[in-house]
């Protein structure tokens, strides 16, 4: 429940690190663009299920129920609808930091390479980095009739061949996982760490939650921050896991497990913004003068995704949203559902929140139908502002809040009146816009 609100370590390279190397003809001195000025789109946890792995039976319609807000269903045309915008956008460049896919269906992992490949064709490079459901998942399956079905899982070498662009274009990779730094200009340098947990095998086990930074890729970071500080490029780090406590209340799993070392050694280099994913949420945090913008998952509410702007003066970010019901006014045929998305995405995650609601007061014993509807509506209404980063509310407007019965019902419970207290006021940044001084 409280999970629905917001394994081993991969070791030694096999033969002798030609899985993990890779021969690139980029290199730190050699940028990829001599452009002063670039830009980059921004999503994470897209969690794409491949149509061809489902149909509208029992077994589908039970994971649907338990998605947690996220749309399973219409999937394709919302990524149809980022590709027209990026097209239309032109940025050098498409970043995704992880849960590309459901649960690591290799299926899935490839449909989803089909669906952004116009980007490609365009010259738009895709730079992706797995999350904590991409690779070596033993919850891969199919979902026919009434019946579940083991997939094949994507492996993290299938991960590069599926992805290759990052990799093709990296100046340097890790030597133990599938981190890649690359040279994007005279100015910047990208470094994308892989935080995840992973065997390295087929797994029967669910995915692990929480993610680390590996002993040597800090041995191989520390050397990107060199270089770059040599070069007298600023560093850009991207990561699934997030590296500050963005939520008080559920936060286990979802920072980093050796944040503190990482943030020592980027703050030790002057790292000044790091964006990653994982909580699904849309938030802006700063610790000192290091900040992290962690964008909302694209697979909820109002498909959420950064724009990056760089310049050799500023690094700026915006929170931006894609309408699919925008995109399909004119198109035939699609289903009703595609034409008026946007009210049956935000239905959808208001009545995951809803739910919860619903559960933890009928558990304690409430069953008025008004009473439920009272918490129902104020959880589902909190929830979403919080996640889609609109919870910068003043002193007084969140005492007004608390004065509403929704909220006087639902803080009766402890932990979704600590959840409530740390989600109806942002008091750190605002979390649409943000950038370097």
């Amino acid at each position: 429940m409280k999970k629905r609100l917001l394994t081993g370590l991969v070791g030694l390279a096999l033969a002798g690190g030609i899985f993990w190397g890779f021969h690139s003809n980029h290199s730190a001195e050699n940028p990829l663009a001599q452009s002063k000025e670039q830009t980059f789109m921004l999503l994470t946890d897209v969690h794409f299920l491949a149509p061809e792995l489902h149909d509208s039976g029992k077994a589908f319609t039970f994971i649907k129920a338990t998605a947690a807000g996220k749309d399973l269903e219409y999937q394709t045309q919302s990524l149809q609808a980022f590709v027209a915008e990026a097209l239309a956008t032109k940025p050098q460049g498409v970043i995704i930091t992880g849960d590309l896919t459901l649960n690591g269906e290799k299926i899935s992992g490839e449909q989803l390479a089909k669906e952004l490949a116009p980007l490609k064709e365009q010259g738009i490079a895709l730079y992706c980095l797995p999350g904590n459901h991409d690779l070596y998942d033993g919850w891969a399956r199919s979902f026919h009739g009434d019946k579940q079905a083991k997939t094949a899982q994507i492996s993290p070498e299938d991960f590069k061949k599926i992805f290759p662009d990052g990799y093709k274009d990296a100046h340097s990779t890790a030597p133990d996982d599938l981190s890649y730094a690359l040279s994007v200009s005279p100015d910047y340098r990208f470094v994308l760490l892989d935080s995840n947990h992973y065997p390295m095998t087929e797994s029967r086990a669910q995915p692990a939650t929480g993610g680390s930074i590996r002993d040597s890729t800090m041995t191989w970071l520390e050397t990107q921050l060199k270089e770059a500080q040599q070069n007298h490029q600023q560093t850009l780090v991207f990561l699934h896991h997030n590296l500050l406590q963005h939520n008080d209340t559920v936060n286990q799993g979802y920072v980093l497990d050796n944040a503190a070392e990482v943030k020592k050694l980027l703050k030790d280099y002057g790292v000044k913004v790091v964006f990653s994913g994982h909580i699904h949420a849309q938030d802006i945090m700063a610790e000192d003068d290091l900040t992290e913008i962690v964008t909302s998952s694209y697979n909820i509410i109002d498909h959420g995704y950064g724009l990056l702007k760089l310049s050799d003066s500023q690094v700026a970010y915006d929170r931006k949203t894609i309408s699919v019901s925008d995109w399909a006014k004119g198109k035939p045929g699609l289903p009703a559902e595609v034409y008026q998305h946007d009210t049956y995405l935000k239905d959808l995650f208001l009545n995951d929140g809803e739910r919860l609601a619903y559960e933890t007061l009928l558990n304690q014993g409430i069953t008025d139908k008004d009473t439920l509807e009272t918490g129902a509506d104020f959880l589902g209404q909190v929830n979403l502002d919080f996640f889609q980063g609109n919870d910068w509310r003043t002193t007084a407007e969140v005492a007004e809040l608390k004065k509403d019965p929704g909220y006087q019902l639902l803080a009766q419970d402890k932990f979704l009146k600590d959840y409530l207290d740390g989600v109806l006021q942002d008091k750190n940044l605002a979390d649409q816009h943000w950038h370097s001084k």
